[in-house]
């Protein structure tokens, strides 16, 4: 059954697949809660799978109760009029809003050197929130940046009573780094190769260097050597002493029969970079980095899969412009804008090339998964 008045709240219950309307919008509690504000085309579906994208504890909990994590829950959806939505003093393009239920938990004032930085820390400046309320706004502010929404915060610190409300929309454009997780690793070159015809200009940014003078044991001093001594033992030093000496001699031993049998070497790495320029003939403009590395620390969203057991490998594809502060600004200027567009676009090219060859799959930054149609 679906509703038909403005006024009633639509929700996915726990034990069926049919909606269910129930009460109305609480307008006592308005000023008192936290609302995560959606236009009329995002489902009730998609603000659930992007909740569980966020926290294996998150579901339907009761009719219009969607649990983010134990202790905030999402009551919900209320579908507005247009006198409801001047009454809250959302925009036109408002159509529904969710109300946040989680205790307040506030701490000292926002710092003077932080103002201006962040707009969900700049609607609480005399006590921001701490705990799970913060946790809970994150998820919310990253809800709302996928579904091209807001979230209406509510200040109830200030001294004369009267709430301080704010509306934070975030950006989705802001975002501009995908992450790839794979069960295969790409080589330096290979990938340099491999992204040569979609980012001309690629180079592998390897990032070594030889050690400058003595190393290990041969750098430490003799009152290092009598203070080392002193703590762990002279019989446990000479033991880490002589098993380091046999290892680096048996490295060396293979090193010697590799070269004499004219076999390559194969330097193993934890991790590595490619990076590419946006557009080598657009001065002033950065480039992207795309930046491999193995990882046991899933997002949500991956650990379903069956090659995530163990450990993946994680490609991050981020932007780096000349200037690293204008990939955070908050209202960045018409050219740093046009760079930021082609970056984007360039990283879907990028993160969709990876994915494919690699048989990975890419989320943002964020955790939720991004689903790329690039030929």
């Amino acid at each position: 059954m679906s509703a038909s008045s403005g006024d009633l709240a639509v929700s996915l219950p726990v034990d069926t697949t049919t909606f269910t309307a129930t009460s109305m919008l609480p307008v006592g509690l308005v000023d008192s809660r936290h609302l995560l504000v959606l236009a009329d085309d995002v489902a009730v579906e998609e603000i659930e799978a992007l909740a569980l994208s966020l926290d294996e504890r998150a579901g339907w909990v009761g009719a219009s109760r969607l649990q983010l994590f134990p202790g905030a829950e999402l009551h919900g959806p209320w579908a507005l009029d247009d006198d409801m939505r001047r009454m809250l003093g959302l925009p036109d393009w408002v159509a529904q809003v969710m109300l946040l239920e989680c205790v307040p938990q506030r701490a000292g004032a926002l710092p003077p050197e932080l103002a201006g930085v962040d707009p969900m820390a700049d609607a609480f400046p005399t006590a921001m929130p701490t705990g799970a309320e913060l946790v809970a706004l994150i998820h919310l502010r990253a809800i709302a940046r996928r579904l091209a929404g807001a979230i209406r915060l509510v200040d109830t610190s200030p001294d004369d009573g009267e709430a301080r409300i704010t509306l934070v929309v975030p950006d989705p454009e802001s975002s501009v780094m995908l992450a790839i997780y794979a069960p295969v690793w790409i080589a330096p070159d290979a990938l340099a190769a491999l992204l040569a015809p979609i980012a001309p200009g690629a180079v592998p940014a390897l990032e070594t260097s030889a050690p400058r003078g003595a190393v290990g044991f041969d750098a430490l001093s003799h009152d290092d050597l009598e203070r080392l001594t002193e703590t762990i033992g002279a019989d446990v030093l000479d033991a880490v002493w002589r098993r380091t000496e046999r290892e680096r001699a048996q490295a060396e031993r293979e090193e010697a029969e590799a070269l004499a049998a004219g076999e390559e070497l194969v330097e193993y790495r934890e991790g590595y970079a490619v990076v590419a320029p946006i557009d080598a003939e657009t001065p002033g403009w950065g480039g992207i980095e795309v930046r491999v590395e193995g990882t046991n620390e899933l997002p949500i969203a991956v650990r379903g899969e069956p090659w995530a057991a163990d450990g993946v490998v994680v490609t991050s594809v981020v932007w780096r412009p000349v200037d690293i502060a204008h990939a955070h600004a908050l209202a960045p200027s018409r050219t740093r804008r046009r760079e930021r567009a082609a970056a984007r676009e360039l990283i879907e090219h990028v993160a969709a090339t990876i994915a494919r060859e690699s048989g990975g799959v890419i989320v943002d930054e964020d955790g939720f998964l991004v689903g790329l149609n690039i030929l």
